[in-house]
């Protein structure tokens, strides 16, 4: 058996440091690392082991800071260098092969070139036998901001590798260190665009396994084709039987359906919508047209679909606005914000965070996510696809260009109906007010005007005129929860990048905001960590079980009010215990009902929801 050894760069005991060199976790980057730009830098291992190879950290994005441009000069038992160039190479690079039994060391030392300076390198690794690699190239849909994707590598049951990939300047990616064999299964896994599995991959001792090129299309939950609005960004939210506006492009098309859609596992839950079509409102491409809501829709987050057919090409297409209208049945008098700002999110494992905060606003029974100074659209957006409620997001001084195309205009409102409003905006505020201004003039009968910015420091003017009961952001000195101006207005503030908020409101103010009744803090929720409020389902609640128990675990040293669980049962009618049933929704198919469960659950604990089939005259029946 091949017996695999990684060393970390960051092991001060067996690596040695010559030199300047940085110890760091850039921008919250999977693991530390060592960093120079220092020419001359060096770093020495002695080792035992027949196979080397060396993994670099990822090169930072623009976002963040210029690449890794220098070289690398790398000695084996002080034999003649080999030059390494960290632009053009995969993050994992095979240094030695077949090295005789007994110590050995390595000497890498950082080289500037004629294209700059910078090196980061993660980790050494080594085999006592014979190994192999696998290479491929890695392309995406939205290339430009597609940085790195995770691979998992297995054989039958067994986790073979499982580490990120992808030097994103060039695409190149490279697992080394695999032990030899044939049957191996490679997935490709991405937030933001869809996974792809290659099945039957071996692994040659001595050499490496060159793939084809790799190429992911994007998340369709992250994409709306044709839409104008509502979209992601300029979700549209309303009650069962109201109306909204929708625009989209499909110039001299025929309409041939529109429907608003929810899946939930293999539940689809969908309502026809009365289309009126306004022509005033059109232009070239773009027709507009007010859409009305039956009244026996349940409530929840949709896409809007609209199936549209151009006769003279004899084309059809279905036009998909993903999570862009939620329905309630009644409007929040006391919403619940769940909140973080600046969390950097550029990349796969940032990401990966990003989803179990979005996990929390879920299961906290938030009514609306607010999200500041965000990094990367296309990894926010993968991030953000399961969320079952509305959600703003600004982008500040970190932004990857072009974030439009997923979250809209630099700044917008969201309407939780008449009474409550959200500015979003990316926009610092020395840029000017009049748009926010308009904006928020343009409500003057709401009860609560919240903004969601990039900074705080929006004139106190503007804030006083229109009453704005909250400012949330992810990027601003001062303290983090204070009030400005004579409303007052109670500016929330990011503190740091491992945590999260649940603002909730009282008769149109902020009533609490941090964490055990602290001044300011957040509820932490370091990275790497286990969820401090998560559900465990058991057995999975994928239409095929009658009877399935929920176990929300709260490891807060505070109570959680009115958490919300989201089940999918056989069809049929249930009854719960340990919760409440809110809601029991029929799928279209009539195999499927969806239940959405409340309960309370006090600090430090646990509560089980457990569901059953209905037995007595009590009943939580589906709506039709």
């Amino acid at each position: 058996m091949t017996r695999t050894t990684w060393i970390p760069a960051t092991d001060d005991v067996r690596v040695g440091r010559h030199g300047d060199w940085l110890q760091t976790s850039h921008r919250y980057a999977d693991c530390e690392h060592l960093m120079t730009l220092a020419d001359g830098a060096a770093l020495t291992l002695s080792f035992a082991g027949r196979d080397l190879w060396l993994r670099l950290a990822q090169h930072a994005v623009p976002a963040y800071g210029p690449p890794s441009a220098g070289a690398l000069a790398i000695s084996i038992d002080g034999g003649p260098e080999r030059l390494i160039h960290p632009l053009g190479e995969a993050r994992e690079i095979v240094l030695a092969r077949g090295l005789p039994p007994g110590e050995h060391s390595v000497r890498i030392v950082h080289r500037a070139t004629g294209s700059g300076a910078g090196a980061r390198i993660e980790a050494f690794g080594t085999s006592d036998s014979a190994t192999g690699e696998v290479a491929f190239t890695l392309t995406g849909e939205h290339n430009a901001w597609f940085v790195d994707a995770r691979a998992l590598l297995m054989r039958g049951d067994e986790v073979i590798a499982d580490r990120l990939v992808r030097n994103w300047l060039t695409g190149q990616c490279r697992l080394a260190g695999l032990p030899p064999g044939e049957g191996y299964r490679l997935q490709i896994s991405a937030i933001g665009w869809q996974p792809t599995v290659i099945e039957g991959v071996g692994i040659e001792a001595g050499r490496e396994t060159l793939l084809p090129p790799i190429h992911l299309a994007a998340d369709p939950a992250t994409v709306a084709r044709g839409w104008r609005f509502p979209r992601l960004g300029r979700q549209t939210v309303r009650r069962r039987g109201e109306s909204f506006r929708a625009r989209l492009q499909a110039r001299d098309a025929d309409i041939v359906a529109a429907r608003i859609e929810r899946t939930v596992g293999p539940a689809i839950i969908s309502r026809v919508l009365a289309m009126d079509e306004d022509e005033a409102a059109a232009f070239y491409y773009d027709r507009e047209f007010v859409a009305t809501l039956p009244e026996d829709t349940p409530p929840g987050l949709y896409d809007l679909v609209m199936e549209v057919r151009w006769p003279e090409r004899d084309v059809e297409q279905v036009l998909r606005s993903p999570r862009s209208v939620m329905v309630l049945a009644e409007y929040p008098a006391d919403p619940v914000f769940a909140t973080w700002g600046h969390l950097d999110t550029h990349a796969q494992y940032q990401a990966e965070y990003l989803r179990e905060l979005a996990a929390i606003a879920n299961l906290a029974g938030a009514d609306m996510v607010l999200m500041a100074t965000a990094s990367n659209p296309a990894y926010v957006a993968g991030a953000l696809a399961g969320l079952q409620i509305p959600h703003v997001v600004n982008f500040g001084n970190h932004q990857f260009p072009g974030f439009e195309q997923w979250f809209g205009p630099q700044e917008g409102v969201v309407d939780l109906g008449p009474e409550l409003c959200v500015l979003n905006r990316s926009l610092p505020w020395h840029e000017g007010v009049a748009g926010a201004d308009a904006l928020l003039s343009a409500r003057p009968d709401a009860r609560i005007k919240v903004i969601n910015a990039f900074e705080p420091n929006a004139p106190v003017e503007l804030l006083d005129r229109h009453c704005v009961a909250l400012v949330h952001d992810g990027h601003g000195p001062g303290a983090r929860v204070m009030e400005m101006g004579d409303t007052p207005t109670l500016r929330v503030g990011k503190s740091n990048s491992e945590s999260f908020r649940l603002i909730r409101f009282k008769g149109g103010r902020v009533s609490s905001c941090t964490y055990e009744g602290d001044a300011t803090a957040p509820i932490p929720f370091p990275r790497g960590a286990t969820p401090p409020l998560r559900v465990e389902v058991a057995p999975a609640a994928d239409g095929t079980e009658a009877e399935v128990t929920a176990m929300i675990v709260n490891d807060l040293r505070e109570a959680m009010p009115n958490c919300r669980v989201t089940l999918v049962m056989p069809a049929g009618e249930y009854a719960c215990a340990g919760g409440r049933i809110e809601s029991a929704v029929a799928s279209d198919c009539g195999r499927f009902v969806v239940l959405t469960l409340r309960a309370d659950v006090p600090a430090e604990a646990e509560a089980a929801l457990t569901v059953v089939p209905l037995q007595g005259e009590k009943s939580c029946r589906a709506l039709a």
